[in-house]
């Protein structure tokens, strides 16, 4: 029998990816032992995510148990067709027999595999996983990121910002003690990625409408929860930090 080998196209610090794998490892889990791998393919999003390091201390993170194809030059990627991840590739016998790119289709991934390794088993997904569709802000030149000066009134998908910020093609980078950015935000749960400039550990307040609530560290470049509420309601949310922090994007879930 010809091997079945998925490939999840995957970077660590993407809350898509993130989410998309808990779906990859449930399936996973279930058919590998019909014959069926599963291998990462890791295209970096950012310039840290070329670091081998990093990927690895993100793989102990996540749990992550898959084989892992880091792919810095995005060689392979551009062999299959893709250029947005997550994506999801079924290849049997050297040939794709299902492709999807985005988040979403779990169900029929699932039905493709059982197709393709010519079983009968109780599926997985019934119906098709719901997830949360909000937009990435990000902060960067190289992706718009839209910035603006502190007024009285907020618009999602824009960064407000005191003095005292730059911004790279990649980040927001904080070049003063005291800085601080403001957004508001969509869903129940506020993700940032990060990163310390000077690799040297950075500490940030959380401030919710108007009212701060708790410290974060950030350490090291990666996904961080800003906060979790038990509500949807749109809210402020401001971080005030030290120089040297670099921000590359808000996610919503």
């Amino acid at each position: 029998m010809k091997e079945l080998i998925l490939l999840d196209v995957f970077s660590y610090s993407c809350m898509n990816c993130l989410r998309s794998l808990s779906f990859v490892k449930k399936i996973s889990a279930k058919y590998k032992k019909f014959g069926l791998k599963t291998i990462i393919i890791h295209p970096p999003e950012w310039e840290f995510e070329k670091n081998s390091p990093n990927i690895n201390f993100a793989s102990r993170k996540y749990n992550i148990d898959f084989p892992i194809k880091i792919d810095k030059n995005f060689k392979i990627i551009k062999k299959l067709g893709i250029n947005f991840w997550p994506a999801q590739i079924l290849i049997k016998g050297g040939k794709i027999v299902y492709k999807h790119v985005g988040e979403g289709n779990y169900k029929k991934l699932e039905a493709s595999i059982i197709k393709n390794i010519k079983i009968r088993a109780k599926t997985i997904f019934w119906n098709e996983p719901k997830y949360s569709k909000f937009p990435t802000v990000y902060c960067g030149k190289k992706k718009n990121g839209r910035i603006s000066a502190l007024n009285d009134k907020l618009r999602f998908g824009t960064v407000y910002t005191s003095r005292g910020w730059a911004q790279k093609d990649e980040y927001l980078q904080s070049l003063k003690n005291n800085s601080s950015l403001t957004i508001l935000t969509k869903g129940r749960t506020t993700n940032f990625v990060a990163n310390p400039a000077n690799n040297k550990r950075i500490k940030i307040k959380i401030i919710l409408n108007s009212k701060a609530i708790k410290w974060l560290s950030v350490n090291r470049p990666q996904l961080y929860r800003l906060i979790k509420s038990k509500n949807n309601r749109a809210k402020e949310l401001t971080i005030t930090t030290p120089k040297n922090l670099q921000v590359y994007s808000f996610s919503f879930q």
